[in-house]
């Protein structure tokens, strides 16, 4: 590989980075670099909850072409082709005479794209595709083995960024005891996780269809199973290629021996009630709600209300509701909420 490739593929990789964010343009700049013909890229990722190919970034197609791209020819036989080769195909690599296909001769050559290169990325050691690039030139023979050997260098590296269901900041903030799911816009798994024990809860969906909502990023609470209590996180995923909420998910392990019923008077105090609110929501005495208030601050080892609130918060010790009348309105319980996750 020539100097000029080295330096691309460098600057690739600092411009793939490892946070949630790619420089894509910057991407795509390297590779025009590369390949000095190129006049247009698309970089998709293959969800497998939508079970379809999702357009991360491009640039020098229109939207008809783009979307035959991302959606269409992957699904005819010169996208079974690609799909089956180990390395980038060229465009005159294909058989059945692509470019008589109404593809190339409805789409791309109007168009004036001559030449194109497309490469299926792959994780390393890994068969499964999860995403495609293409590239087009506007002459012929613009891709040679040169193209086809640099594409095949930095597909690995293109590869770890853009399946959709991979979630940077989250690996970067929670340790490897954390399993997680894509509970929003559909349920799914979170690529490196094994999947959330109590993503399939129906109440968890519907919290989570809830939290989308308030413009959040994170939340922190309690959630029964029947294997016991987890540590459970939601996440507002807003800056990678899929957007959407996460479940976070650990098992509670309850080292202050708390209840649930003393969960629920820890809740109201984070949700700002009084004792008096607290007991008409749960339909109890205001003695009942005072004597667990007292057992909390005992249990946290707090001195007062107040502080038992804010520890509470931090910790997670509350049972959230989407019921926005409960105790645990998610509205109350996200007010002033941290914009980060910790």
């Amino acid at each position: 590989m020539d100097t000029t490739k080295v330096a691309s593929a460098v600057r690739i990789g600092s411009a793939l980075g490892s946070g949630a964010a790619v420089e894509w343009g910057e991407v795509f700049a390297a590779l025009r670099l590369a390949l000095p013909e190129m006049c247009a890229v698309q970089i998709t990722g293959w969800d497998p909850v939508s079970r379809g190919f999702v357009v991360l970034s491009e640039d020098g197609y229109n939207h008809s072409i783009s979307q035959e791209l991302a959606h269409e020819l992957p699904r005819t036989r010169w996208g079974g082709q690609l799909f089956d080769s180990a390395v980038p195909l060229l465009m005159d690599d294909m058989p059945h005479n692509f470019r008589d296909s109404p593809h190339y001769q409805e789409r791309l050559r109007p168009a004036g794209f001559e030449d194109g290169l497309s490469a299926t990325l792959r994780l390393t050691g890994r068969k499964q595709v999860v995403g495609v690039l293409h590239a087009n030139a506007p002459v012929r023979a613009a891709f040679g083995e040169e193209a086809r050997r640099f594409v095949a260098s930095v597909g690995s590296a293109l590869a770890r960024r853009v399946d959709p269901l991979h979630c940077p900041t989250f690996d970067a903030w929670f340790g490897p005891e954390w399993t997680a799911s894509w509970l929003v816009p559909a349920a799914g798994p979170v690529t490196g996780r094994s999947p959330a024990p109590i993503a399939d809860d129906p109440n968890l969906r519907a919290l989570a269809e809830s939290f989308s909502t308030l413009g959040v990023r994170t939340v922190p609470f309690l959630w029964p199973a029947k294997d016991g209590w987890y540590r459970v996180r939601l996440l507002r995923i807003v800056d990678g290629p899929r957007n959407g909420v996460v479940a976070a998910c650990a098992p509670f392990e309850n080292p202050s021996g708390l209840t649930a019923r003393e969960l629920d008077i820890a809740t109201g105090l984070v949700a700002g009630l009084s004792n008096q609110a607290i007991a008409e929501s749960l339909v109890v005495s205001r003695r009942t709600v005072e004597t667990y208030v007292e057992r909390l601050l005992t249990k946290l080892d707090c001195q007062s209300r107040g502080e038992a609130a804010g520890i509470a918060a931090r910790a997670g010790f509350v049972r959230p509701s989407s019921d926005p009348s409960g105790v645990g309105s998610l509205l109350r319980l996200t007010r002033g909420a941290d914009p980060y996750w910790i």
